[in-house]
């Protein structure tokens, strides 16, 4: 079974990305998170948890390593370049990839509406519409989640997250969202 490392900015992308990792792979696959509390702490924190996951896997370390944060507006390219630049001479014993979300996660999230919906009729009987703008074009699609949940009664919680990742169709999310195709290939590489 394979071991990867993640580092993410929260709890939300802890729960929803490890399931959209998971629905990556047809064999198991274990998942390490390291949670950092923002993207501010994730550009501190980021390497001292790389350099964990060398004896993450029981004494061992991880097959891949993959840091993911939310572009908040910045700049991709530009991110993954300050990345690369503070891990600049320094070794792993397992290949480190650098995933930006455009704009927040919430952007793959809102991609399949089916999803979505199973979710708030499972706890309200309620469906939600498609948000038929571009979704990387979103300057703020976590506040357009929070939305569409809210008028559908049900409140946004890392379980929710957790719910639409685990019941959302990968090729819907790549379809609207052309970074989570960056994603998909950083975690299949290997």
């Amino acid at each position: 079974m394979s071991t990867y490392g993640i580092v993410v900015e929260g709890e939300y992308d802890e729960s929803a990305l490890t399931e959209i990792i998971k629905k990556c792979f047809s064999s198991e696959i274990e998942i390490i998170p390291r949670k950092c509390g923002g993207k501010d702490r994730l550009m501190a924190k980021f390497p001292a948890y790389l350099a964990s996951f060398r004896y993450a896997k029981q004494g061992s370390y991880v097959d891949k390593a993959i840091v993911i944060r939310d572009a908040h507006g910045k700049d991709p390219e530009e991110l993954k370049r300050i990345m690369r630049g503070k891990i600049a001479g320094r070794n792993y014993p397992f290949p480190v990839k650098f995933v930006i979300i455009v704009q927040e996660l919430e952007a793959w999230l809102l991609a399949d509406e089916e999803a979505i919906s199973r979710i708030t009729q499972s706890r309200s009987g309620r469906v939600v519409q498609r948000v038929s703008e571009s979704l990387e074009c979103l300057s703020k699609p976590k506040e357009t989640l929070y939305k569409i949940l809210s008028e559908a009664g049900v409140a946004y919680a890392e379980a929710v997250a957790r719910e639409i990742a685990k019941e959302s169709d990968l090729n819907k999310i790549e379809s609207r969202c052309r970074m989570f195709r960056e994603f998909r290939q950083a975690v299949k590489d290997c």
